[in-house]
């Protein structure tokens, strides 16, 4: 079975999409062969990835960043010559749309997954809760045509089910994690020295993209309130976006990697002393189980769907959403007890073995499956129904 795999994220930008993408191609069983179509400066052809050249534009509300407008007759026809069973559609941004314009014509069904709560991004970075409220109900255009649709937690299931998606047809895609690559053995002596940190002086990472919507706004705060219960530290921020200027200007004396690559990042998650990740409008937050899966312990917010990867108590906190001063009390009361921090990261080592992509990604191979067989059986009567919300 040939799956086409629509996305706008391209290869060559690091994030959660890329990641879980990656892994359902390195992990796909025997029968089933995903290939990735996406849109971006560079035409790019292999077995298992498919890129058509394509004019960029600014994204808004996020203007560093660069969409693509796919050309989408040329996506058709790869579609048609690679014989494609089963369409995945992994963004409402444009390549998304053309996803859903190969699949009505070429007549094949669609199976979606939901990876960033768009709504809340652009309530967040607008301040127009008008604006989220009109993303929410857009997000039902293309996600309402999918026979199945693939949420990574039971916090975005039910997000989408209030968006009104119809619950039979969405399922809970977990998020999984590459323990070779993420792991304790990658701590960097080395690496901790040109940090500056040191046992009185532990290290607190935050990786991913520096900007409003992942919680950054609460940095200061948190930090402010690390130093009144008297903790040193340092901050180690691993990503780049617009609020890296801000933030460099208001941090004591934080450290600002930039963008890394996999092996980067795993080296810094393993010479880092605690994980911390305040974002509310994340649906999964891959670098949560990284972290684990490095040895840390990991403090989330109560919102959003980071909590559910972690085990309260055990291998992080979860702190209230918003509350600056309790980010700082917690991490301030684990920095300060190596013991408890040292047994909470094995124990997160061990939590993120169980959490491996090998089997995180059964349920969406599943519905591969489920989906074009579906449409097999349908198809002698009529053409499938792809309206219905």
């Amino acid at each position: 079975m040939n799956v086409a795999v629509f996305t706008d994220n391209d290869f060559g930008k690091v994030n959660g999409v890329t990641t879980s993408l990656k892994a359902a191609l390195r992990h796909a069983p025997e029968g089933i062969r995903p290939r990735i179509y996406t849109a971006c400066d560079e035409a790019e052809d292999r077995p298992d990835y498919f890129a058509v050249r394509s004019i960029g534009m600014a994204i808004p509300l996020y203007g560093e960043m660069t969409m693509y407008w796919p050309r989408t007759f040329r996506l058709l026809r790869q579609v048609r010559e690679d014989r494609v069973d089963v369409i995945h559609l992994t963004t409402p941004g444009p390549v998304g749309l053309a996803a859903m314009f190969v699949a009505r014509h070429a007549r094949l069904p669609l199976v979606g997954s939901f990876h960033t709560d768009l709504a809340a991004y652009t309530e967040r970075l607008s301040g127009s809760p008008r604006l989220g409220a009109l993303m929410r109900e857009y997000l039902r255009w293309p996600y309402g045509r999918c026979a199945r649709v693939l949420a990574p937690s039971e916090t975005t299931r039910q997000l989408l089910i209030a968006g009104k998606i119809r619950p039979e047809k969405i399922a809970v895609w977990p998020r999984g994690v590459d323990p070779q690559t993420f792991a304790p053995a990658r701590r960097s002596v080395s690496l901790r020295e040109r940090w500056g940190v040191s046992a009185a002086r532990p290290a607190v990472l935050y990786a991913g993209r520096i900007s409003k919507e992942k919680g950054l706004d609460l940095l200061p705060r948190i930090e402010a309130a690390m130093l009144r219960h008297g903790v040193d530290h340092r901050l180690i921020l691993v990503g780049d976006g617009p609020m890296r200027t801000r933030l460099a200007g208001s941090l004591r004396d934080a450290v600002f990697t930039g963008t890394l690559p996999p092996a980067g990042v795993a080296e810094a998650m393993a010479s880092a002393d605690l994980f911390l990740f305040p974002s509310d409008t994340d649906a999964a937050g891959n670098v949560v189980l990284e972290a684990q899966a490095s040895g840390l312990p990991v403090l989330v917010s109560s919102r959003g769907g980071p909590r559910e990867y972690i085990r309260p108590d055990e291998t992080g906190v979860v702190c209230p959403s918003g509350d600056a001063e309790r980010f700082g009390h917690v991490a301030a009361t684990l920095l300060r007890n190596p013991q408890q921090r040292r047994a909470m990261g094995e124990t997160a080592r061990t939590h993120a073995l169980t959490l491996r992509w090998e089997s995180a990604l059964a349920p969406l191979y599943r519905a591969y499956l489920e989906v074009a067989g579906r449409h097999r059986a349908d198809a002698p009567a009529a053409a499938p129904d792809n309206a219905a919300a």
